[in-house]
């Protein structure tokens, strides 16, 4: 659980940081991303417990 909140932190402060830099901060790429992050987290969580 702890490497999915920081993989969640470490996107949005990409984000930001990316915003800064384009003056561009547009939310629909980081919901994806996120999105992308738990769904992945939750299909290797079931990988692992059943081998």
């Amino acid at each position: 659980m702890k490497g999915l909140l920081l993989a969640i932190l470490g996107a949005i402060v990409g984000w930001l940081l990316w915003g800064l830099f384009t003056k561009d901060f547009e939310t629909d790429s980081l919901l994806l991303l996120i999105f992308g992050i738990f769904i992945g987290h939750s299909i290797g969580k079931k990988e692992s417990s059943s081998t």
